[in-house]
């Protein structure tokens, strides 16, 4: 059995911007949270003005492919026969989880970015791993310096 994918990033586009156009208008979504500078809701509404964007972009390519009739690729359709990647994909965030308190995020999350890379058919090594590192040390140094979260670090 296979599954439109235009539909189904439809239906979640749909979902996503609905959800960040709540937490945009929602003032009471957190509470004593990590105040900053910035604000506690900040960073919620960074993201979900990104979420907004990218979700209204994935929407609108997938509404002009159906509403011109265009052929429909075979990476297009999802084939629900075997679930077997989603099992590792799972596994990798359940040993992500066990494993960050004893590694630190600056260590696990690039081998998981670099693991999900690899299950989603990712063989660019180079910029895989180029584009992990960085987007780990971006989110260590953010969170802590703009937002006050201090992420899990190295206990061993």
């Amino acid at each position: 059995m296979t599954i439109d994918r235009r539909k189904i990033d439809i239906a979640l586009s749909t979902l996503l911007i609905i959800i960040s156009i709540v937490i945009l208008t929602n003032d009471h979504l957190v509470e004593g949270g990590a105040d900053s500078d910035l604000g506690s809701m900040f960073l919620p509404r960074v993201v979900a003005g990104l979420m907004i964007i990218f979700s209204a972009t994935i929407a609108l390519q997938s509404i002009r492919k159906l509403t011109t009739g265009a052929r429909i690729d075979d990476l297009e359709l999802i084939s629900t026969d075997g679930f077997f990647g989603i099992f590792i994909y799972i596994g990798i965030f359940i040993a992500y989880w066990l494993t960050v308190p004893y590694v630190g995020f600056l260590v696990a999350t690039p081998f998981v970015m670099i693991a999900v890379a690899a299950l989603l058919g990712g063989r660019k090594w180079a910029p895989i791993i180029a584009t992990s590192v960085i987007t780990t040390a971006i989110i260590y140094y953010g969170s802590r310096e703009f937002i006050r979260v201090y992420l899990p670090i190295w206990s061993m």
